[in-house]
């Protein structure tokens, strides 16, 4: 990616926005994080305003938890595996798709899941949320059931931990949360 003056973009891009009264914005684009931070609360601090952290473009949004499907299935689909939570059938199926073609389907009881967790990690610009169950076995195998993908920012946490405390009542199990 590039900036609008031709430069590579950081992993870091980070924008100030300055908005008038009488419409009309100024755009800061800064590398450095914590510059854009001390930027803002600069310009803030001449005029006496109070300065917006918002970690998005446009700011968080509600609604980015997963949606069902027809047969009220949650489904996510992350590379070659696809994983469908039926909490009707009480089971958990992984579809992984081969290299060349076909495919392989393992289907799992959800009494097998011991634990679920909230797990937030950040590449760059984008932020990723996903609820990994930890399941029974001698290879704790940690699978996730559900995520999400976007602009750092833009999801919100409280949201997900709710949902991921609601999942796990569902299958009678804790849910550890650590954001």
């Amino acid at each position: 990616m590039m900036t609008s003056t031709g430069q590579p973009t950081s992993a870091s891009q980070s924008r100030v926005v300055a908005m008038y009264e009488r419409g009309g914005n100024l755009q800061v684009d800064e590398a450095d994080r914590g510059c854009a931070e001390r930027i803002a609360k600069a310009i803030a601090g001449v005029f006496g305003l109070e300065v917006l952290l918002e970690g998005a473009p446009t700011g968080r949004r509600g609604g980015n938890l997963p949606s069902r499907d027809q047969m009220g299935r949650l489904v996510n689909v992350s590379g070659r595996e696809e994983v469908i939570l039926d909490e009707v059938a009480s089971e958990i199926t992984v579809v992984t798709s081969k290299r060349l073609f076909g495919k392989s389907r393992r289907v799992i009881r959800t009494t097998e899941v011991k634990t679920l967790a909230l797990e937030y990690t950040v590449k760059g610009p984008t932020e990723r949320f996903a609820v990994v169950a930890a399941l029974a076995g001698p290879e704790e195998e940690r699978l996730a059931l559900v995520s999400y993908e976007g602009f750092e920012g833009w999801a919100d946490p409280a949201e997900w931990r709710e949902f991921t405390k609601e999942l796990a009542r569902t299958f009678s199990v804790e849910a550890l949360i650590d954001i």
